[in-house]
C-alpha cells in the first residue's frame, strides 16, 4: 500500500471540502432548512462529490490500481458510481422526484448485476441446514437488483441526521475490511481503506461542533447513495465468491442499522397507504429526538447500536455461527425494530 496515497486522499478530500463550499453556496447546491430537519441555516451538500473525487483521484491519477486487482469489475462499479453520484447532484441541487431517483437505482443495480457480476446466488443454510444452503436460481438477478437498490436507499434514508450516515458507512467498512485482512483478501482491503480514512475527513467536516456551523457539510444524496453503492458492491462480492470473506446471512449484520430503519420504515407506510418513498420523520434519528434525546447522544447511541451489529456480523463469520438462527435473530430484530417504532411514536404523539 502506498502512503503517498492515502496522504493524497487526506489533502485532497481536505481541500475539496474547503473550496467547494463558497461554490455551492453561490448555485444553490444547499441543503435548506425545513420541518423535517434540524438544522436552522442552510448547508452545502457538496460531500459526496469531494469524496468521490478524492476516492478516484487517489486510485486513478496515482496508479494504484494495481493494488486493487481483485476489484476485476471495478470498471463497471466506477461507471455505477457516476450515475449513482449525477443523479444525487441533480436530486441535492433541483429535488427530482422519488420516481425518476428509484429508477435510475434500478438501472444501477441492473448494469452492476449483469455487466459487473455481482449477484447474489447463495444465502447460506438459513433454514438450520448449513450444508443445505438455499440457492436462488432464477431469482438471483432480480433478487440481486432489488438488494443493491435497497441499500442505496438504506443509507440514503439514514442520513437525515449530523454524522449517522458517514459513522455507519465506516463502521460497516471497518468491518469488512477486518473480515478481508482475516481471509487475506488484500486487493479490497487496500480500496476499503482508502475509502474508510477520506470518510473521517468528511465527518470532521459533517459535526457542527467540530469546525461550527458556517463551515459544516453534509454529504448529499450524492454521498449517501455512493455509500450504500459502494458497500453493498463489496458485500455481495465478499459473500459470493469462491473464498468466502462474509458468510451470505452475515451481511445484513455489518449494515444492521441501517437495513432495519429502512425496512421497518417501509413496511409501516405500506401498511398506512402510503409510498414507501414518502418523506417523513419515521426513522430511528427522529423518534429518539422526539423522545428527548439530544442531538449528539443520539448520534452516539445509534453508532454503538450498529457497531454491536457489525460485531455480530464480523464475529458469526470468524466464529462459523449458525446461519439458521443469524437469519431468524434478523426477522426477530425487524418485528421488534416495527414495534418499537410504532410504540415511540405513538408516545410522542400523545404527549403532544
Amino acid at each position: 500500500m502506498s502512503l503517498i496515497s492515502f496522504m493524497t486522499a487526506v489533502g485532497v478530500s481536505g481541500f475539496l471540502l474547503f473550496f467547494l463550499t463558497p461554490i455551492a453556496r453561490n448555485i444553490g447546491l444547499v441543503d435548506r432548512p425545513d420541518h423535517r430537519k434540524q438544522h436552522a441555516s442552510q448547508v452545502p451538500l457538496t460531500g459526496g462529490i469531494a469524496i468521490v473525487i478524492a476516492l478516484i483521484f487517489s486510485l486513478l491519477v496515482l496508479e494504484e490500481t494495481s493494488l486493487i486487482g481483485g476489484l476485476n469489475n471495478y470498471r463497471i462499479l466506477f461507471l455505477c458510481i457516476f450515475i449513482i453520484v449525477i443523479t444525487g447532484i441533480l436530486d441535492d441541487h433541483k429535488d427530482i422526484s422519488a420516481r425518476v431517483k428509484i429508477l435510475v437505482q434500478f438501472v444501477v443495480g441492473s448494469v452492476l448485476v449483469l455487466m459487473g457480476d455481482t449477484t447474489i446466488y447463495n444465502l447460506g443454510g438459513i433454514f438450520f441446514d448449513s450444508g443445505n444452503a438455499v440457492w436462488l436460481g432464477p431469482l438471483a438477478i432480480p433478487f440481486s437488483v432489488i438488494a443493491i437498490v435497497g441499500v442505496i436507499n438504506a443509507f440514503n434514508m439514514i442520513d437525515g441526521h449530523d454524522g449517522l450516515a458517514c459513522s455507519n458507512g465506516i463502521i460497516s467498512l471497518s468491518a469488512i475490511a477486518v473480515l478481508c485482512y482475516i481471509r487475506t483478501e488484500m486487493s479490497y482491503l487496500y480500496f476499503i481503506l482508502l475509502l474508510i480514512l477520506i470518510l473521517f475527513v468528511f465527518l470532521l467536516f459533517n459535526l457542527s461542533f467540530i469546525v461550527g456551523q458556517a463551515r459544516q457539510v453534509f454529504m448529499g444524496d450524492a454521498g449517501s447513495m455512493f455509500l450504500g453503492l459502494v458497500i453493498v458492491f463489496l458485500l455481495i462480492q465478499l459473500s459470493q465468491s469462491v473464498l468466502v470473506v462474509i458468510k451470505p446471512i452475515s451481511a445484513p449484520w455489518i449494515i444492521g442499522l441501517p437495513l432495519l430503519d429502512m425496512m421497518s420504515v417501509f413496511i409501516i407506510r405500506l401498511k398506512n397507504r402510503q409510498s414507501p418513498l414518502s418523506a417523513d420523520r419515521r426513522h430511528i434519528h427522529h423518534l429518539l429526538l422526539n423522545l428527548g434525546f439530544g442531538k449528539y447522544p443520539t448520534l452516539v447511541l445509534l453508532v454503538g447500536l450498529q457497531l454491536t451489529f457489525a460485531s455480530i456480523g464480523v464475529l458469526s463469520t470468524i466464529k462459523n455461527w449458525s446461519e439458521g438462527l443469524l437469519f431468524w435473530s434478523m426477522f426477530l430484530l425487524l418485528v421488534f425494530y416495527i414495534l418499537i417504532n410504532h410504540f415511540i411514536l405513538t408516545g410522542s404523539r400523545n404527549r403532544q
